[in-house]
């Protein structure tokens, strides 16, 4: 494991109720035989590849600590990425000030519209989740940072029965292509919801789905930002292109690889545009 490390130092923290600094500053301290066997049941958990996140019940996401729990896609240092351009894609469209409206598909744990409705307090979010468990998951993670009076969660697949129209729509979506199982590491496909990674055959079906419910949603002026897998830049291309939609940018992760799409349904000249 890349990161065995890291790994034992936060799960001997947890079993100790200590933070990592803790755990340096007090190393030579013996453990009790509870303590002990604290230990060893979260090291065995992690030698059968069960992520970190699930067994400590949390994960932190642009420095703020979520809840996590197997019911819930683990967030993931490049879906910081979307929550930024987002921000920024907002501000320079729409400036500050006025009330804003944004629709999320596939909320999962709420990182992403509790980290939104905390950093830009004029946005209001609706975000749809097909899983009840992750719903209840992402209404504690928003009452926790105090933003549950402006993000709505709604248990279900489609956007049927929400009343737009929204300045944007974002997704983080099931994009793993199926055929792409066999290739992740055991600590994904064993443990983290399927429904939350793959997206059919070539993990396009739910970021088709988006491009064609998406514009029926937006304000004139409004954008699509959608997480997208590293391989699917031209496939986004040839299914916005089809839809007549704009591709605006495909944004690159930390690796400089394809990772987010920003779209519109026309193009109109916004704030900060040369």
């Amino acid at each position: 494991m890349e990161t065995a490390r890291l790994d034992a130092e936060l799960l001997i923290g947890h079993a100790l109720g200590l933070t990592r600094l803790q755990v340096y500053l007090e190393r030579d301290r013996p453990m009790t035989e509870a303590e002990r066997e604290r230990a060893r049941e979260l090291v065995r958990r992690r030698a059968a590849r069960e992520p970190v996140a699930y067994i400590l019940g949390k994960r932190e996401f642009r420095s703020r600590e979520f809840e996590v729990t197997p019911a819930v896609l683990i967030p993931r240092p490049e879906t910081e990425l979307l929550v930024e351009h987002a921000l920024t894609e907002l501000e320079r469209r729409f400036g500050r000030g006025q009330p804003l409206r944004m629709l999320e598909f596939g909320v999962g744990s709420g990182a992403i519209a509790v980290s939104l409705a905390a950093e830009m307090p004029e946005v209001e979010i609706v975000a749809t989740e097909v899983s009840s468990a992750a719903a209840q998951v992402a209404r504690r993670n928003a009452e926790r940072h105090g933003v549950a009076d402006r993000v709505e969660v709604r248990v279900q697949q489609d956007f049927e029965g929400i009343a737009g129209p929204f300045h944007a729509l974002v997704s983080n979506p099931p994009y793993v292509a199926e055929s792409e199982a066999a290739t992740l590491p055991p600590e994904i496909v064993r443990y983290e919801p399927h429904e939350a990674l793959f997206g059919g055959p070539d993990g396009m079906r739910w970021i088709e789905w988006l491009m064609d419910e998406g514009p029926k949603r937006l304000v004139a002026g409004g954008f699509m930002l959608f997480e997208i897998g590293s391989t699917q830049a031209e496939l986004v291309r040839r299914a916005a292109a089809a839809r007549g939609l704009t591709l605006e940018a495909i944004l690159p992760d930390y690796a400089g690889l394809p990772r987010l799409a920003r779209l519109s349904f026309s193009h109109i000249r916004v704030r900060g545009e040369a």
